[in-house]
């Protein structure tokens, strides 16, 4: 069969750059790729029109024909050629950059439905603006599996607003929309902008400096990703757009805190309203606001989930608003819970009782047991933790540390008496030698156990630590150690009360014997 004028023409301009016979085989799958009529006359007139505008950018079009073919997108191919003569007719550089990694971008969508459509968008955004079309062009087969076609537009008229603003910010937004795409809806996405558009600020010369803006484009997806529930991923950019509002550096800090400080609130209940409260101090003070929402999810996690509960987060909260009505400063201090009216709020809040009611009861309590001046303070970080705190005493043996606050029973009668129970075991260790051991009356042990598990060679040990390590599992020995010496404590401890008891009882009744 005879080939037409068409035919002939396009291969003999395809030839001028691919060669004869790669051309002939090109022209012929392409008459094969598609069930359009006419695909071989379009694909001539769109070279034609494309060589006017700019002979390279036609040479590279038809360099990258072979590829299209390798790739099985021939089908695409007057699509193809007209949003590169849109796009070259902008700029001769994105043309020649359209056809250059356009054949991959289109080889990674499988449907041709779908790569119809990103072909049909990247045309409507050359007419805008070339860049944002070849940027949507490259992010194109991410987009595509996370958004859908009807809320494509939406997506990309965000990035057309923030043009005007700043020509490196909008791309950077077209490159980040399918990280932000898995993490936030659209509804929320212009909120997620809006608060990134607030970290611009001026560098030391006076000019606009966009890069806070440019990270949180780029780093904010991954961190709101730590969040688990969507809904609490949009409070988190609410909260952090109003702090950035009056300063940036702490919408930036709430931003990077918000994943760790929420996974201490239990529920996403709980979340939501600890965010809709921060939102309110927000709006007043930045500092104020990032005091309340390092410290609130603190509370929420030790306050339970009680019928009470809610009532006693109020109650913390509102008088701390009550303080920032008429002083920035209080504010801040109480909700970092370092005044006085903030520790009294949060005891109350707790239903429990904190060390420093009973810490001068429990000294003389420890004193008269042992015989010795100890002090007693409060563990660091033992607010959240007063249900597994264990007590500690320091090295020189002079201070016993208990949680700074107890609520592992109801009544703050049982409560107090716990406290008593951990001083005294402590304090018992004190009495009993726990800490004035040396190894000398284990000197057949240390023989044994060197001679089972540790080279001769080594010099003794002169610790107690450097004795466990000389096991295969020193975590084992060490644990069944302190059992051993924990259980060792506790029956003196028991007997001392008894004889104590005894002599007390003995001394009352010969006192009443006298007394007759």
């Amino acid at each position: 069969m005879e080939m037409s004028d068409t035919y002939k023409q396009l291969i003999a301009k395809l030839a001028e750059e691919l060669g004869p016979a790669t051309a002939q085989h090109l022209v012929s799958c392409l008459d094969e790729a598609t069930a359009k009529p006419n695909q071989v006359e379009g694909v001539l007139l769109l070279l034609e029109e494309l060589t006017e505008v700019s002979p390279k950018v036609a040479r590279a079009a038809i360099e990258s024909f072979p590829d299209l073919q390798q790739r099985g997108r021939l089908s695409d191919a007057v699509a193809w050629l007209d949003l590169g003569i849109a796009l070259a007719e902008s700029s001769g550089a994105i043309g020649l950059k359209f056809f250059k990694e356009s054949p991959l971008v289109l080889g990674l969508i499988e449907q041709p439905s779908v790569r119809s459509l990103v072909l049909k968008t990247a045309l409507e955004l050359a007419e805008q603006d070339a860049n944002v079309a070849l940027e949507f062009l490259r992010v194109a087969p991410d987009v595509v599996t996370v958004i859908s076609p009807d809320q494509l537009g939406a997506w990309l008229e965000i990035g057309f607003e923030l043009t005007p603003v700043d020509f490196v910010v909008a791309l950077e937004y077209i490159r980040q929309i399918p990280s932000v795409a898995r993490v936030l809806p659209i509804q929320d996405a212009r909120a997620w902008t809006t608060f990134g558009l607030k970290l611009i600020s001026q560098n030391s010369f006076g000019k606009t400096d966009y890069f806070g803006t440019i990270e949180f484009l780029r780093t904010s997806p991954l961190i709101l990703g730590d969040l688990e529930d969507p809904s609490v991923r949009a409070k988190v950019v609410t909260v952090g757009s109003l702090l950035a509002e009056r300063d940036p550096g702490a919408g930036i800090a709430w931003l990077s805190e918000s994943p760790r400080l929420l996974r201490a609130v239990p529920n996403e209940g709980w979340r939501l309203k600890v965010l809709q409260y921060g939102a309110l101090v927000a709006e007043r003070d930045a500092d104020t606001a990032l005091a309340y929402l390092r410290r609130a999810p603190e509370l929420v996690s030790v306050i339970g989930e009680s019928v009470e509960s809610t009532a006693r987060f109020e109650a913390w909260f509102t008088t701390g608003m009550e303080v920032l009505a008429y002083s920035v400063e209080g504010a801040r201090a109480y909700f970092a819970l370092e005044s006085q009216k903030a520790l009294t709020s949060v005891e109350a809040a707790l239903s429990g009782v904190p060390l420093r009611q009973v810490a001068r009861t429990v000294k003389l309590f420890v004193q008269g047991l042992c015989g010795t001046d100890l002090a007693i303070q409060a563990l660091p970080e033992s607010l959240r933790q007063d249900t597994s705190a264990r007590a500690t005493v320091s090295r020189d043996g002079r201070i016993i540390s208990l949680p700074a606050l107890l609520r592992r029973y109801p009544t703050a009668e049982e409560n107090t008496r716990l406290y008593l129970v951990m001083a005294a075991h402590e304090a018992g260790h004190l009495e009993f030698g726990t800490y004035r051991l040396t190894l000398e009356p284990l000197a057949d042990l240390i023989m044994a156990v060197r001679q089972k598990y540790g080279p001769m060679k080594q010099a003794a040990p002169d610790t107690l630590a450097a004795l466990f390590r000389l096991y295969p599992h020193r975590g084992l020995i060490q644990d069944l150690w302190m059992l051993v010496e924990d259980a060792r404590v506790e029956f003196l401890l028991q007997r001392s009360t008894r004889v104590s008891s005894a002599i007390y009882s003995g001394s009352r009744g010969r006192q009443a014997r006298r007394g007759r």
